[in-house]
């Protein structure tokens, strides 16, 4: 493996240390100092059942193992390691930031920290969704395709809910559908953007969104059948463009 694809030493220490603050940082609000997230945001029409967040266990863990084999081997099984882990890096600090600034009930300040982090998840699906470094062996790239598609995943999930929160807090109606649908439909067409271009690769990334409309549904209870008719929509257009990439992405590696 190359000089130009290594990740430096003070980067990969950066990434491990990523992933562990972002993994101590639930232990504030945990111990009673400050609110907890879902304490900190208003529960709308368009949050997932709590059950969905069990997903963070996931990404901690892939987190972990991906900053250890950065720091071991210096490579993400990709042709840009250094710009995929700084990437995701801003990941990790910004959920860690995200989760104090959220036990301080810092709302907007909360949602710009989730817009920053999802802005570098998609530049890491961008680029890990590309050619892997054909030097390395490939489960290297497929650790870092699986946790950089469930990653940003959750985070267009919770960014558009996090700002909806927002809104709410400031004055919207929770209990209007109407507002919140637009919002759904909005997050629905970057989730569908993203899978089209990306999905067929980061298969993690539709069906961590798709986790998190089956969360909404299961939040809406019938109660609210126009939440749950554009989340199922959406989960339907998510599996055809899922499918789409795949083949693309067939035609691509045949071309080649």
């Amino acid at each position: 493996m190359g000089a130009t694809t290594r990740v430096n030493t003070s980067l990969s220490i950066l990434a491990v240390a990523g992933a562990i603050a972002q993994i101590l940082a639930p232990v504030v609000p945990f111990a009673g100092v400050g609110a907890s997230p879902n304490e900190s945001t208003v529960d709308l029409l368009i949050t997932p059942a709590g059950y969905t967040f069990s997903i963070w266990s996931v990404i901690y863990l892939l987190s972990l193992v991906f900053a250890g084999m950065v720091v071991l081997t210096r490579s993400t099984g990709t042709d840009a390691p250094a710009r995929v882990t700084a990437d995701v890096s801003v990941a990790f600090f910004g959920a860690a930031v995200w989760i104090l600034f959220s036990a301080a009930e810092w709302q907007w300040v909360t949602s710009i920290v989730l817009t920053i982090m999802t802005v570098a998840l998609v530049d890491a699906a961008r680029l890990v969704a590309g050619p892997r470094d054909p030097e390395t062996p490939a489960w290297r790239a497929t650790l870092t395709r699986v946790l950089v598609g469930i990653y940003a995943g959750w985070a267009t999930a919770a960014v558009f809910q996090n700002w909806a929160s927002d809104a709410a807090d400031a004055g919207a109606d929770a209990d209007a559908v109407g507002w919140q649908i637009v919002v759904l439909l909005v997050a629905a067409v970057f989730a569908t953007i993203i899978t089209l271009f990306l999905g067929g690769v980061l298969i993690g990334y539709p069906l961590t969104v798709i986790w998190a409309l089956i969360g909404i549904i299961a939040t809406s209870g019938g109660e609210t059948p126009t939440v749950t008719g554009v989340c199922l929509a959406t989960i339907f257009v998510l599996i055809i463009s899922t499918g789409i990439s795949m083949y693309a992405a067939r035609l691509r590696t045949r071309a080649a």
